[in-house]
């Protein structure tokens, strides 16, 4: 075999190899509901510090205006601002619909009609991948018309270590349900709704919250074990975030809304403990306003278009006409008598160090022992698309923001994983043609040679013969 051909067809084994070589990137995004900033520096968090050490993590995430759960979760999802993917508190009116949400009620959380944007899962499985959600905020409700391909409905007493098994299963590609389908997930979602339970039962400094930051570890150690035992954990792209902080309450720091309310001049009044949502009726609204005025220097108190910039909650119609936001460890009762319903809250500014949420990163993604300035939860969305390849949708976030997070950094015009696969087909077959043509070439012009060679030694021997002949005439 020539020289050339043996180049070419290295080269065309290099290729597939390369190909078959690449693996998919697979990223878990995990969330421990309420876990302040500086909660890791409470107590021993070996598994969390495992992480950090050879992984990424920031001085504390940016939450999103209101720092509520709902809110926050769908953000982390969606990469927009609550004005932007809709879901602007735990509970709301959207005057349009004429209908109330809330995040206790089953109809609504199932309802596509309240969730805007377009959630990571999504993005992952318009783009040919496969996502497995174990409880996320968004997450049983068909956005765009589409499920996750695996998902769990919202149980609060699921054990968290048959979370974790699930989840890595799917990971590891292992069968699925009755059918044992193989789902190869490549983008899995896992949730827990601890420390914000005890954070809001016992308060965030209490020595409940101490032990039960102790539990997210331990589950966290499981989990890296159980990745481990797969050897995936190599593999694997662990973001650990939550979706806000925890402040401290006291009784001493509460004020009474309805005092400040004409209530045959109100439709709608939503008190959610940290801010109030007024609907004035037709004709009201200034009055309103001026009244809830006088509550004084405990709270914030603005008309939808004056809510500062910065906030990002302005531009929809979910956002009540009149917004109440008291300060910091403040809290909103209806009346004075009312006892303190909990110990700890969020729902505050998210300027607030107080509100603030973790975050944490590993991967093959990810540097090592890098510690990050803060930045704005809008980009987890666009980090996690970065890692899988895919094209995000329209978003508030930025990969620009969080790239420093990054072993290897984003191109002006990043490749995705699809149009690599397809060059690299496309290199492949073109190294096949050139073969098949060179080879094809080849074996032409081989015949045409030997017909040559038969048809001049035939000659030669009619010539020899000629000359014999002529030899015995003489």
């Amino acid at each position: 075999m020539h020289m050339p051909c043996i180049i070419v067809i290295t080269l065309l084994i290099c290729c597939l190899l390369f190909c078959h070589c690449q693996k998919t990137p697979k990223v878990l995004l995990i969330s421990f509901d309420g876990f302040r900033w500086n909660y890791l520096n409470r107590i021993d968090t070996p598994n969390f510090d495992k992480l950090i050490k050879s992984g990424v993590k920031a001085k504390w995430l940016q939450d999103v205006f209101v720092s509520q759960t709902f809110p926050n979760h769908y953000t982390l999802a969606t990469g927009l601002y609550e004005e932007n993917h809709g879901i602007v508190a735990n509970k709301f009116y959207d005057p349009k619909l004429n209908e109330f949400f809330s995040y206790h009620v089953k109809e609504d959380v199932t309802s596509s009609k309240f969730w805007g944007g377009e959630p990571i899962w999504v993005t992952n499985q318009i783009q040919g991948r496969t996502s497995g959600v174990f409880f996320w905020v968004g997450s049983e409700a068909p956005i765009k018309g589409i499920f996750p391909t695996v998902y769990k409905n919202y149980n609060k007493t699921f054990p968290w270590k048959q979370r974790v098994d699930t989840v890595v299963e799917w990971l590891a590609n292992k069968p699925v349900g009755q059918s044992n389908q193989l789902l190869n997930i490549t983008l899995a979602l896992l949730y827990f709704a601890q420390p914000d339970i005890d954070g809001h039962k016992y308060g965030p400094e209490s020595p409940e919250v101490t032990e039960m930051i102790g539990q997210c570890d331990s589950i966290t150690g499981y989990l890296l074990d159980k990745l481990s035992e797969d050897n995936l954990y190599e593999d694997v792209n662990i973001i650990i975030t939550s979706d806000h902080g925890m402040a401290s309450l006291d009784k001493k720091r509460t004020v009474a809304l309805l005092p400040y309310i004409n209530i045959t001049k109100v439709d709608h009044i939503i008190n959610y403990y940290t801010g109030a949502a007024i609907w004035p009726k037709k004709g009201y609204l200034d009055s309103v306003y001026e009244d809830l005025l006088k509550i004084g220097p405990y709270a914030s108190v603005w008309k939808r278009e004056d809510i500062p910039a910065h906030f990002h909650y302005n531009n929809n119609n979910r956002i009540p006409p009149v917004l109440v936001a008291v300060k910091d460890k403040w809290l909103l009762l209806n009346n004075t008598s009312d006892e303190l319903p909990m110990k700890g809250d969020h729902g505050y500014s998210n300027s607030l160090m107080d509100m603030h949420p973790f975050f944490i990163a590993h991967g093959p993604a990810f540097k090592e022992g890098l510690v990050s300035e803060p930045f704005s939860s809008v980009n987890v969305y666009e980090l996690i698309c970065h890692i899988l390849g895919l094209n995000p949708a329209p978003n508030n976030g930025s990969i620009e923001r969080v790239k420093h997070l990054l072993r290897h950094q984003p191109s002006s015009y990043p490749i995705t994983r699809q149009t690599a696969k397809l060059i690299c087909i496309s290199i492949g077959l073109s190294m096949a043609i050139f073969v098949i043509a060179f080879i094809t070439r080849h074996f032409h012009h081989g015949k045409n040679k030997s017909h040559e060679y038969f048809v001049q030694s035939g000659e030669e021997r009619h010539d020899e013969a000629l000359l014999s002949y002529q030899q015995s005439e003489e």
